[in-house]
């Protein structure tokens, strides 16, 4: 064989080895990447939702600038300030009347909660369930309640310091937008730095989509639920109707939960008035299916059904329940960058871009700087 052949074959055998070599590295890095994200996991998840209050914020900013012309920074603490007040000025008002109703709401469960158990006893089968439970031991059970107690205390605790990092975060987030943007496009290999930059633009657009009719739905499915409980003459129907209303955020289980205190304390008035309030949740939730949410709800931020299931079963397996009240915007955001990177229109956009060079300011219509 001759000399060139030789040659041939040899840089063959080389560049396949390099190709190898590589291809080994980028596994290797890849899995190291997705095995720290799955150890952080509840990290991300508490940086997601930064994002998100990051989203609200950055909304109500374009608003306030749209309607006042001020500077973004002044209209950004302006709207800061605004929220805060407008929760202080809540509780201040409602929280006495809250207070109240609350109280008169746990009587009233109680005395449902009494009623059931007297009806179970009329009846043999439910009956002998209820002398099991009573004449089970709890021999050493009060030795538990100090560390339990101590456990919730702990956890409350816990939950209060994530929550004030989690806001804290998203202020920021919205005051320096576009510092946290290039820090997180430095992480991308150069060549994708323009399509993050395109995926980070339409997944900002479409977070403020679900986050605008995700507040309207709530709103409405408040108020609604809170006249249709005043009507039907319900104890604490402003706090049950509000409840109902922050329930909605919560994907499929959320108008079961706001029915259930609401259909108990009907049920300690008679078992119509419970039937009542329960046909009354199902015409709300009609309502609020069949005219509001078509109506204020885009394409773009329409999960189906089963897809709206399986996607808050798998995020309550990975992140836990707190993954279940993120797992819509998740799930979007699954979606957009799947059509991105396999869809033919949004893919061949994506294949573009990323040949188009670097912009020392990506578009990032989540931030606006003044």
């Amino acid at each position: 064989m001759d000399r060139p052949a030789l040659q041939w074959r040899s840089s063959r055998r080389l560049a396949r080895r390099a190709v190898s070599a590589a291809d080994v590295r980028a596994l290797a890095i890849s899995g190291i990447l997705v095995g720290l994200a799955w150890w952080f996991r509840g990290v991300l998840l508490l940086g997601f939702a930064s994002i998100l209050i990051a989203v609200t914020l950055d909304a109500l900013t374009a608003a306030l600038v749209r309607a006042t012309r001020l500077p973004r920074s002044v209209a950004l603490a302006a709207v800061v300030f605004l929220v805060l007040g407008f929760v202080a000025g809540a509780l201040a008002l409602f929280g006495w009347r809250i207070a109240d109703q609350l109280d008169e709401i746990l009587s009233k469960a109680q005395a449902s909660v009494a009623s059931l158990t007297a009806l179970m006893r009329e009846h043999e089968w439910t009956r002998d369930l209820l002398d099991r439970v009573s004449n089970a031991r709890i021999d050493g059970a009060t030795m538990q309640i100090a560390p339990a107690l101590a456990t919730t205390l702990g956890r409350l605790g816990q939950d209060a310091a994530y929550t004030a990092i989690v806001v804290a975060s998203g202020v920021f987030l919205a005051i320096q937008p576009k510092r946290h943007l290039d820090g997180a496009l430095a992480l991308a290999p150069v060549a994708y730095r323009p399509a993050v930059a395109l995926f980070v633009q339409r997944a900002s657009d479409l977070l403020r989509k679900w986050l605008v009719s995700r507040l309207i739905v709530m709103l409405a499915i408040g108020v609604l639920s809170s006249a249709g409980l005043w009507l039907l003459h319900v104890p604490g129907a402003l706090v049950l109707g509000l409840t109902g209303g922050l329930l909605t955020f919560i994907p499929l289980v959320g108008a079961l939960l706001a029915a259930v205190p609401a259909v108990l304390v009907a049920l300690a008035q008679s078992p119509l008035a419970a039937i009542y309030v329960g046909l009354m949740y199902w015409a709300v939730h009609f309502i609020e299916g069949t005219f509001i949410t078509p109506y204020v709800q885009d394409k773009e931020v329409d999960l189906p059904p089963v897809l709206t299931m399986y996607s808050a079963l798998l995020a309550a397996i990975v992140f836990g329940a707190v993954g279940v009240l993120l797992s819509s915007p998740i799930a979007l955001l699954v979606i957009l960058a799947l059509k991105m990177a396999y869809v033919k229109d949004a893919g061949s956009a994506l294949a573009v871009s990323s040949l188009q060079p670097v912009p020392e300011r990506p578009a990032f219509p989540l931030v606006r700087n003044s």
